[in-house]
């Protein structure tokens, strides 16, 4: 800007200055926050390493592993239950009615990790609280 005497100054010249120096000002502001593109990509990384490093120190673990997981430990348990009819009893009456128990159990506990498995597959809580109050 150009000053024509002491506290005078060309008023085009000033107003043209004053409204670049807004203008810079506001984009400076409205920049600041935001984020670049290369900042996103730092942050993808750090993410990508944040994960890395969950899964090999085992606090991560991938989905699938987790299901397969679920379904050895409820085939374990469903081979060992349904023999215990044989060991309960001799008497095949018996054993049949044991038997038709345990296969409801199971059926409830098959579908109890299908629930959860397709929560998991949805990215949903697998064990949602309940409705009941426990106060």
């Amino acid at each position: 800007m150009r000053r024509q005497s002491h506290g005078e100054w060309v008023l085009p010249e000033s107003v043209q200055a004053f409204l670049e120096y807004r203008v810079q000002s506001e984009i400076k502001r409205l920049t600041k926050g935001s984020v670049t593109g290369a900042d996103r990509l730092k942050e993808i990384k750090a993410r990508r390493e944040e994960l890395k490093l969950a899964r090999e120190e085992r606090e991560l673990v991938p989905l699938v592993d987790a299901i397969f997981a679920m379904d050895q430990v409820a085939g374990a348990i469903a081979l060992e239950v349904n023999n215990v009819p044989a060991r309960f009893s001799r008497d095949l009456d018996e054993r049949d009615r044991l038997q038709a128990e345990i296969d409801d159990v199971l059926k409830t506990v098959a579908n109890r990790i299908q629930k959860c498995g397709a929560a998991l597959r949805a990215d949903l809580d697998a064990d949602p609280p309940d409705d009941e109050d426990d106060a």
